[in-house]
């Protein structure tokens, strides 16, 4: 059973997302040059715990996601990522979007005109799923990554992804410029 993944960099994607400037569904969108929809494979509300990132009261409302970020058309696999949302921290409307569509965090994000900022967080990257499936779909990962995204000064969602092998593929195959 994995446990710990060390944060791992494949220099050209990591290259790529930062010249990108944008959210990691526009980078995939752009990249694909297909639509990106969230495919929940866990979404559960839980009170926050003594010890987490968003800086959250204990018993505060967390809202947590599991995610295959999917091509619409081709159903590739591109990204399995794990979030805490500090739900009280958003408008309505976008908290209401996480919880009732397929639609990525970016897209939400964009479309409600969010300002955010991200920040990485050190150390390895645990992936909180137990399930032996996305235990193997992550294991040859070529990017790990965790981060905070703030808003308006508050920390309101800690992301752990892992890009997978598809990204580094496609990026690969695109010409030269």
């Amino acid at each position: 059973m994995m446990t710990d993944t060390p944060p791992s960099r494949d220099p050209a994607l990591t290259a790529a997302l930062a010249a990108s400037g944008g959210t990691v569904t526009q980078f995939l969108e752009h990249l694909a040059g297909e639509p990106v929809d969230a495919d929940i494979l866990a979404q559960e509300k839980e009170p926050a715990g003594f010890d987490n990132v968003l800086g959250l009261e204990p018993g505060a409302p967390l809202l947590r996601r599991e995610v295959l970020l999917t091509g619409r058309d081709t159903g590739r696999r591109f990204v399995y990522a794990e979030s805490a949302i500090a739900a009280d921290r958003l408008p309505g409307s976008l908290r209401n979007r996480l919880e009732q569509s397929r639609e990525p965090i970016g897209r939400v994000l964009l479309d409600h005109r969010v300002g955010i900022r991200r920040t990485a967080l050190a150390g390895s990257v645990v992936p909180r799923s137990t399930d032996g499936r996305v235990e193997a779909l992550i294991r040859d990962a070529p990017l790990s990554r965790r981060y905070l995204i703030v808003s308006d000064g508050d920390p309101v969602i800690v992301v752990n992804e892992w890009f997978l092998a598809v990204v580094a593929e496609t990026l690969a195959s695109l010409p030269r410029k």
